[in-house]
């Protein structure tokens, strides 16, 4: 299954002919860092992974926009992995002492054979956690731009997070 978008992400970023920010009229764009489709759906996955909060399946397109990670994530994959055993544990109410429930969460959510080091459904769980975060940035902040005012206003939602704790 691996990585599917939620719904309205393209759109809230404006990813347009394999560029994110495609409305951004900034003469200087070309030479901006580029800023993946994965990039903004890691972005939505750490905020659901962070509040433990599934998203619906229903809030994610039918259709994968990758089978793995891209190149430049390849190497955080059992980092994301023990993120979402993390979550999921949380999530459970799954006592820290208790080996039993954390090893059979662990064996349905993760796949060391799978280039995700996910199970079908850790791919399914992720995308969800995804569809969360996506859900808590759509609620915080507008539409950006550009990057730049993405990552402020990205910063913000976790500023205003710590402050509540």
């Amino acid at each position: 299954m691996s990585f599917q978008a939620p719904v309205g992400m393209r759109s809230f970023f404006n990813f347009d002919s394999n560029r994110m920010f495609a409305r951004s009229i900034e003469p200087k764009r070309e030479l901006a860092p580029r800023f993946l489709l994965f990039d903004a759906y890691y972005c939505c996955l750490l905020l659901g992974l962070d509040a433990r909060h599934l998203g619906d399946e229903k809030n994610i397109e039918q259709e994968k926009f990758l089978d793995s990670y891209p190149d430049s994530y390849k190497g955080q994959a059992e980092l994301i992995a023990g993120l979402l055993v993390d979550a999921e544990l949380t999530r459970r109410e799954v006592a820290s002492d208790n080996r039993t429930d954390i090893e059979r969460v662990m064996v349905r959510l993760l796949d060391l054979t799978s280039s995700t080091r996910l199970s079908a459904e850790g791919d399914r769980l992720l995308n969800r956690y995804a569809a969360s975060g996506f859900d808590r940035i759509r609620e915080t902040i507008t539409s950006p731009e550009n990057l730049e005012d993405f990552l402020v206003a990205y910063y913000g939602i976790w500023k205003e997070k710590d402050t509540h704790e």
